[in-house]
């Protein structure tokens, strides 16, 4: 049973199918005059609230003084009423974030910066530097990253073994060229009859990568698009070779997979490939499927050896013009990532923390694929490329603009110089009237 007393609250309400609002004093006690207030705002589900929830009790206990309460919605739910709260002049003190949301509301003012409570109520000694990077804007620090992730390729390790190809040996996961893996993909096809890597063809994240790699962003800050017809006639010229080395599935099948999403229908889970590329919170998921054991690397690389991927958070925590008491606020969210107490029970439900002593502390109690994703973006630090600027209205259809038009380069219908200049042409015009 809780504990009551004069400064703990908890109290929850449901509000729709899937969404919770909790607002008010544990037991319905209000809090004294002297405790400084803090309201925390989240879009949420079960086991994230409950989690959250457990945290903020956890945090009143520990810091006499201070009240924090916490309120959350559903996903669909949540920007609205944060529209509301912005117009009535009443946001909570501290509020979740995405990156792709971030800078609309820097540009407004709904979210100030940081860097004045940095050092004093905020402490970021030990959070990776790639999140803090993805927190700042124009040379000030507004987001707090509470959760990342990345591109990560996810390899059967029973296959590898089979082949006789030693990772770290025979190629590094965190430093491997488009060169290397063509021939080992051939390798393992050789070896076990299995192709050895999925084929990125039509694989937009990949691109992403690629496009980085050629020093350019996938998005200008002007919301422009950074890749030239010859960096997308590089890329698939990349994978024709790695799939006429016989390193990838036929060109039929994997046309026949563009733009699907599911995880069940993935090379590496249905078989059909011994390698597959996804995003690393996905890893837990993608084990799940599968009887062999998953091993991890980063995306391929160009000879050059520039990062491609990026780490992005996958939530942030900010604090609002309408704090009233912003040095509490700070000192809340400072908790949230730095406790290890507190980061114990919100565990990796956000995505991997940002702060390295969290995730030593939280290794012990992982399962064996959740520290292996932990692992994992340890060592990437320093491996990966700046994030760029978020994407601009339209992105989504340049995307499956990029899927729909790789699907005949796999089949041969054009060449890939005529193909590549669709693309570029259809995603400038999309562009253009997004």
């Amino acid at each position: 049973m809780s504990k009551f007393n004069r400064r703990q609250f908890l109290h929850r309400s449901a509000a729709g199918a899937g969404s919770l609002m909790a607002m008010t004093a544990l037991g319905g006690l209000p809090a004294l005059a002297q405790d400084r207030q803090v309201r925390h705002f989240w879009w949420g589900n079960p086991e994230r609230d409950k989690r959250t929830f457990a945290v903020i009790e956890l945090f009143n206990q520990k810091n006499p003084g201070i009240v924090v309460t916490g309120e959350t919605l559903g996903f669909a739910d949540y920007f609205t009423k944060l529209t509301t709260q912005i117009a009535g002049g009443n946001m909570p003190d501290v509020i979740q974030q995405g990156y792709g949301v971030l800078f609309e509301y820097i540009a407004n003012g709904a979210v100030v910066p940081l860097d004045d409570y940095v050092g004093k109520t905020l402490d970021i000694s030990k959070m990776d530097q790639s999140a803090i990077d993805a927190g700042t804007v124009d040379g000030k620090f507004y987001a707090l990253s509470i959760g990342a992730n990345s591109h990560m390729a996810m390899y059967n390790t029973r296959l590898f073994e089979e082949a006789g190809i030693v990772p770290g040996e025979d190629f590094d996961p965190y430093g491997y060229t488009y060169d290397e893996l063509s021939e080992f993909a051939a390798a393992i096809k050789e070896a076990t009859g299995v192709p050895g890597t999925d084929d990125n063809t039509a694989d937009y994240q990949n691109f992403s990568d690629f496009i980085a790699q050629k020093g350019a962003l996938m998005w200008d800050a002007d919301g422009t698009y950074g890749a030239t017809q010859e960096i997308v006639e590089e890329y698939w010229s990349i994978w024709e070779g790695i799939r006429n080395a016989g390193g990838t599935p036929p060109a039929q099948e994997t046309a026949s997979l563009a733009g699907v999403a599911e995880l069940s229908q993935t090379g590496v889970v249905t078989g059909k490939s011994a390698m597959t590329y996804l995003w690393s919170n996905q890893l837990v998921g993608v084990q799940g499927l599968m009887e062999d054991k998953l091993g991890v690397a980063m995306y391929p690389n160009t000879a050059e050896m520039v990062p491609g991927s990026i780490v992005q958070p996958s939530q942030f925590v900010c604090l609002t013009r309408d704090s009233a008491d912003p040095e509490a606020a700070t000192t809340y969210m400072s908790a949230f990532v730095n406790d290890l107490d507190m980061t114990k029970i919100l565990g990796l439900e956000r995505g991997i923390p940002s702060q390295t002593d969290v995730r030593a502390a939280l290794q012990p109690e992982l399962t064996e694929v959740e520290a292996l994703s932990v692992e994992f973006f340890d060592k990437i630090q320093g491996k990966t490329a700046p994030l760029g600027p978020p994407p601009p209205s339209g992105a989504n259809e340049v995307e499956q603009t990029f899927e729909r038009l790789a699907v005949a380069v796999l089949l041969k219908e054009r060449t890939i110089p005529e193909v590549a200049a669709d693309f570029m042409a259809q995603a400038q015009a999309i562009l253009a009237r997004a």
